[in-house]
């Protein structure tokens, strides 16, 4: 890049200062505010981007004290306002500083330069005049300009005069071994340099080669220089190809810190992809396949760490390196980012010579290692016949085995083995570690077997064994075995890591059968195993395969259900301890065209997969409130509860859908209980909270479902709005047991302290209602009171047809 065009990247990166500037500015005459969270993110987003974006344009002055308040930042609880203020007042003095300076630049502030000159220039370095002489007479009868420094004190006047393409610099100097280095090292820093680097050295030893790398330097050729080996490495650095280059791609929400790094890469030969928003960024690096993809760390809505884990997902992408850029140097981030990519944490700002640096090293070995990969692949009987990663035998050769054994009518049985989340090994620790714990496994089953028996690998943590002329009580032992083997410690590898499997198993019985439909009752033995957690071992058998299909033809016919309403809603009576009627609660039913009655607990978690439950949640809604405004005809205090899923609170306008619904049936909010599961609470975030008060603030009453099935209930009762507190009916079945009973009631005192209302579910017995009224519960559900009923029967019942016997009820606490 020539001054001028640097000059017109620094021109454009100031007048953005003043838009930031006046953004600053803003910030500093609000603080303190009541908006003070939302404030302080901002704030601290653009000093995240002046902390990486100054330097690099020639401020350091504004990265530095913009580093500095985004280190006061992290820990508000502990700064002032008075102490932020201080330092944001030295900020903005700085940037008005800087937008005061005359546009016109000097060739020492410029990151990276090129010669305007035609000639290819080339400055050498070496104390030894005839060396000199010689590699000046070589490269210029090659077409280069050469200018020659025979004193290194001169190379940072020679550098900034000539703006040379390519240095070649001796390593020893008078002044020292390691001269050349230092030298430019110092050229470095003064200037921003980013060309290219081959030092020469009569002392091929450690020393000088760490010099040369920490110099920025990725060539290293010791004396004597072969002149033909010597033009071949500088025609290697000059001429990429432009057919091909290497393709990088940048990922930053600072336009000034992309555009500055983009004009570097380009400059010197890359197809560069730039991306501000994390959300486009895949659908980029899937159409462009980039060989190294740099991201910054933080970016609004989505941490580069986060979007490293959903590249990591995707197969196509398993192997692209990934550089994580920040001007924060935690050490966290920097350890979860290697975690992650296999690969370094860059701080900001990166100087252009390191950028290169950085960039050539990676795209070359990625390059290396996908045509490494397409000539494997170009073997097919070696892909075919052997996994690469585990060198065991591959599911063609599976097939191959069985149909031999069937053949020669071999007992066998087949195990089918699989590890459990093994996908968060990747996530956490990052593919490399995943693949040595993927051998480590494979070492482990194969220490369990006899000779006769063989061991495969299908693909990702999918294992295989063939087991033959054995029982199925050897193949139930072996089984165990495997599991236990596999929960012992995997040595240094991943001490903390608690690792364990499922096993499918299915046996040769019938020789007729085809290797294909052998492999498929594994398949189906192994889902099995997986959905019961208290028994990971599962022997095949039909009844598996008949509850397999009829599940398939539900997940295919769940959708044209919904669409046409094949979903109806029933209601179960939520009573008073003087069988008052106090409230309904929404169940949802299926009756399939050809299966007849499916349960909740069956289509529920299928619309969940699909993502359906939101349009099922609505659609059960609108037809519960409308025959509520009929019911509080007769029962004027009768209310609606409606379960709600996690996906329902991921809307941000379910507060206002619901009110518009209320309002559409002439019904106040009051008129509705909205039932949460612990599932909705897990995350823990502050936004559910925000917007569960907001609920509670508009005259929703919210009751927590299902409780004491979850792990962590106690702390969400403080800190989430909760009215009614729901005793799941897996506690009211077991009062008869002296422990649990003791602990329900806790439950229920723990509830009373809060000033909680409490709902029992599941009554059954009078025994059960009558301990529960004696310790002050307010209402109950259960078959004791009735089964959910359709509307029609529902307004049928005793409650709707005997005299309404005057009942108050008890009004819900504040909270």
């Amino acid at each position: 890049m020539d001054s001028n065009k640097w000059r017109a990247m620094q021109i454009k990166y100031r007048q953005n200062l003043s838009y930031k500037a006046e953004r600053l500015q803003n910030l500093y005459n609000n603080i303190p505010h009541e908006d003070q969270s939302t404030q302080l993110d901002e704030l601290r987003q653009l000093c995240h981007q002046l902390a990486g974006s100054g330097a690099i344009y020639g401020f350091p002055e504004i990265s530095r004290l913009a580093q500095v308040l985004n280190n006061l930042l992290k820990s508000t609880e502990h700064t002032s306002f008075l102490t932020i203020k201080l330092s944001l007042s030295e900020l903005l003095l700085e940037l008005e500083h800087v937008k005061a300076l005359p546009s016109s630049i000097s060739h020492q502030q410029a990151d990276i330069v090129e010669s305007s000159s035609t000639k290819r220039k080339i400055v050498i370095a070496d104390d030894d005049a005839d060396l000199l002489n010689f590699l000046s007479d070589t490269l210029e009868k090659a077409g280069y300009e050469v200018i020659a420094v025979q004193d290194i004190r001169l190379l940072a006047d020679t550098v900034a005069k000539h703006n040379p393409l390519i240095l070649l610099c001796d390593m020893a100097f008078p002044e020292g071994d390691t001269a050349g280095a230092e030298y430019l090292i110092q050229v470095r820093q003064q200037q921003g340099v980013t060309f290219p680097v081959l030092f020469i050295s009569a002392h091929d030893n450690f020393t000088s080669r760490l010099a040369a790398i920490r110099a920025g330097s990725s060539h290293f050729l010791a004396k004597p220089i072969d002149s033909d080996k010597l033009c071949q490495l500088l025609g290697s650095l000059y001429q990429k190809s432009e057919q091909d280059p290497y393709r990088v791609m940048l990922i930053d929400d600072d336009h000034d810190v992309l555009r500055f790094y983009r004009q570097t890469l380009q400059m010197a030969g890359y197809k560069v992809l730039c991306c501000q928003k994390p959300e486009y960024a895949l659908t980029l690096m899937l159409k462009h396949q980039p060989e190294l993809v740099l991201i910054d760390l933080h970016m609004p809505d989505c941490h580069g760490l986060e979007l490293g884990q959903i590249i990591r997902q995707h197969v196509e992408l398993i192997d692209t390196p990934l550089v994580f850029m920040s001007a924060d140097e935690s050490l966290d981030e920097k350890m979860a980012a290697v975690r992650l990519a296999g690969d370094e944490f860059v701080h900001k700002p990166i100087a252009p010579w390191r950028l290169l640096m950085i960039v050539e090293a990676r795209v070359k070995r990625s390059r290396l290692l996908h045509q490494q990969k397409r000539k494997l692949m170009r073997q097919p009987e070696l892909v075919q016949h052997l996994d690469t990663l585990t060198a065991l035998p591959t599911l063609w050769q599976l097939h191959k085995d069985i149909e031999s054994m069937q053949h020669q009518k071999i007992p066998f049985y087949l195990l089918k083995l699989d590890l459990n989340k093994f996908h968060l090994v990747n996530d956490v620790y990052g593919h490399q570690t995943g693949d040595l714990l993927l051998q480590t496994v494979a070492w482990k089953l194969m220490q369990q077997l006899d000779t006769k028996d063989q061991l495969y690998r299908q693909n990702g943590d999918e294992f295989w064994l063939l087991l033959q002329n054995t029982s199925q009580t050897t193949a139930q032992r072996l089984a165990e075995n495997l599991l236990i083997s596999l929960t012992q410690s995997t040595g240094t590898l991943i001490s903390e890591l608690n690792l364990s499997a499922s096993v499918g198993i299915t046996s040769s019985d019938a020789f007729s059968e085809s290797s294909e439909l052998m492999i498929q009752q594994a398949n189906i033995a192994l889902h099995q195993a997986k959905e019961k957690q208290s028994y990971q071992i599962q022997f095949f058998n039909s009844t598996m395969q008949t509850d397999l299909s009829k599940r398939y033809q539900l997940q295919q016919s769940i959708k044209q259900a919904l669409q046409q309403h094949e979903f109806y809603p029933v209601f179960q009576p939520i009573v008073t301890k003087d069988n008052q009627l106090y409230s309904v609660e929404l169940l949802c039913r299926w009756q399939h065209k050809f299966q007849g009655p499916v349960s909740p607990e069956v289509f529920i978690p299928m619309l969940e997969e699909e993502g359906l439950i939101q349009q099922l949640t609505w659609q059960m809604l609108k037809e519960g409130l409308k025959h509520l405004q009929t019911w509080r005809l007769q029962q004027p205090h009768l209310k609606l509860s409606v379960n709600f899923s996690a996906s329902d609170f991921t809307n941000p306008e379910l507060p206002s859908e619901l009110m518009q619904l209320l309002t559409e049936n002439q019904l106040p909010a009051q008129a509705l209980i909205l039932e949460i599961t612990e599932s909705v609470l897990l995350e823990n975030s502050t936004r559910l909270n925000q917007q569960l008060r907001q609920l509670k603030m508009l005259g929703f009453t919210i009751a927590l479902d299902d409780f004491g099935t979850g792990y962590s209930s106690l702390s969400y009762l403080d800190y989430y709005p909760v009215d009614i507190l729901k005793i799941d009916r897996s506690f009211i079945n077991k009062l008869d047991n002296a422990k649990a009973k003791r602990l329900t009631l806790a439950i229920i005192h723990l509830a009373h302290e809060l000033q909680l209302h409490i709902t029992a579910e599941g009554i059954e017995t009078a025994e059960q209602l009558q301990l529960l009224c004696a310790e002050h519960c307010q209402h109950f559900q259960g078959y004791f009171f009735s089964k959910p009923l359709s509307a029609a029967d529902l307004l049928r019942s005793k409650w709707f047809t005997q005299p309404l016997t005057t009942s108050v009820h008890q009004p819900l606490p504040e909270r």
